[in-house]
């Protein structure tokens, strides 16, 4: 039935049927785990699956009995399932790996011979250390680094900065994210891939960060490649490779010659981890079931307007701390540019004692240079101290934003 003009439906939070579903949330009543940055808790889903792996099928693929075959079959499947959580063409264009550090460097290694001396990459000063330093070391073949700098206040990338670095005709790639796992932020990735297209670049894409927290379409966002890791998006530690067909057949990563030639067994090198693969499966299906209709595209919608709502809150509990200061958009009025996840610094106070101050309220944080040492310099952060960095997911909860809120309160009242 269609609403009435104005007429706003409300909807429980998709923590209220969700938390039950984790074990390390459930039998932990009171702990409140905003980390999530770091790695997701798992839902039963994922234990149930990897169980059923090890007990039914812990064989090796490519056999002419049925266990085999089945393990055959639910790599198929997981696969397609990716695809679908990408809206890629195809479930050939994605891979699995170990993590997405190993997946990037491997892209960086099978782009250097596709490289010239005096040709250019640009990095950002926002992403991860995993998407700049492989690309960097392309400099000892001859390739110039350039840096798509940050701008302050915000620690944003604007594109008319890519625009002008890119005017220099050399640029043959762009590394990028699509969101901060320092500041929350996301990054115009459509806009930035039109720009690098139209110039001859290519573009690849950390989605690590953004990955749980809402839909990726890389039609809609027009890269080349996009990694992301499965312990981000509340499975097991993997990490899964994107790219487009003809891109990838481009490519000739090293292998065996028990190894085909083709996309997307060229870039899995080796036996994968099965039981992870078949954990993964159990992700995308809970990820699936959050939809009335299982929908894995709906559901990652749903989980991103979630979110805002929970981004908003986070935003607003933290300005109302004393002497706290956030590195990127502290607006909870632009909660649609970002995800929810906070660093801060509080004046008086070191990082590291902020968050032991919370783990001994029973809040699980993180500090430290958050693996962006690049982008605290650039924003005049030492990183040897770093800053506290909060990270939620849609299992998280406004209650346990209000206990933090306290938990900061009582810490700033002890500057007075």
């Amino acid at each position: 039935m269609a609403s009435e003009p104005g007429l706003r439906i409300e909807q429980r939070p998709l923590s209220d049927r969700a938390r039950s579903r984790f074990p390390a949330l459930r039998d932990a009543p009171g702990t409140v785990f905003f980390d999530n940055a770091a790695g997701a808790q798992v839902p039963e889903e994922v234990l149930d699956a990897i169980r059923e792996h090890l007990l039914r099928r812990n064989v090796q693929r490519g056999g002419r009995y049925d266990r085999s075959q089945a393990v055959e079959a639910m790599l198929g499947e997981a696969r397609e399932r990716v695809a679908s959580f990408l809206n890629a063409q195809s479930p050939q264009e994605t891979s699995f790996g170990l993590n997405s550090t190993s997946l990037i460097r491997m892209i960086a290694e099978c782009t250097r011979p596709q490289l010239r001396a005096g040709d250019e990459v640009v990095v950002t000063e926002l992403d991860h250390e995993a998407n700049i330093g492989p690309w960097l070391r392309l400099e000892a073949s001859g390739v110039k680094a350039r840096f798509w700098k940050i701008r302050n206040p915000g620690a944003r990338l604007e594109t008319g900065d890519l625009e002008e670095l890119l005017r220099s005709g050399r640029v043959r790639l762009v590394a990028m994210p699509l969101a901060s796992n320092a500041t929350g932020g996301v990054v115009d990735v459509a806009a930035a891939s039109r720009l690098a297209r139209k110039a001859g670049a290519t573009t690849f894409v950390d989605a690590v960060h953004f990955a749980p927290h809402g839909r990726i379409d890389v039609q809609e966002l027009g890269a080349d490649f996009l990694a992301f890791s499965g312990y981000k998006i509340f499975g097991p530690h993997m990490g899964f490779l994107w790219g487009r067909l003809d891109a990838l057949r481009e490519l000739k990563p090293a292998r065996e010659f028990f190894i085909p030639a083709d996309p997307p067994y060229a870039f899995e090198a080796g036996t994968q981890t099965y039981e992870g693969i078949a954990g993964m499966l159990g992700a995308m299906r809970y990820l699936a079931s959050l939809d009335a209709e299982g929908s894995l595209p709906r559901a990652m919608d749903r989980i991103r307007s979630d979110e805002r709502g929970l981004s908003e809150a986070l935003l607003t509990a933290l300005a109302d701390v004393r002497g706290l200061t956030i590195l990127g958009e502290s607006d909870p009025g632009r909660a649609e540019a970002r995800v929810p996840t906070v660093s801060f610094a509080i004046s008086g106070f070191d990082p590291a004692r902020i968050v032991e101050h919370l783990a001994s309220r029973g809040i699980q944080a993180r500090d430290g240079h958050l693996y962006a040492p690049r982008l605290l310099e650039a924003s005049g952060i030492d990183p040897k101290t770093g800053l506290a960095r909060v990270s939620l997911c849609h299992y998280n909860t406004r209650e346990e934003i209000e206990k933090l809120r306290e938990a900061l309160h009582a810490l700033s009242s002890r500057n007075t």
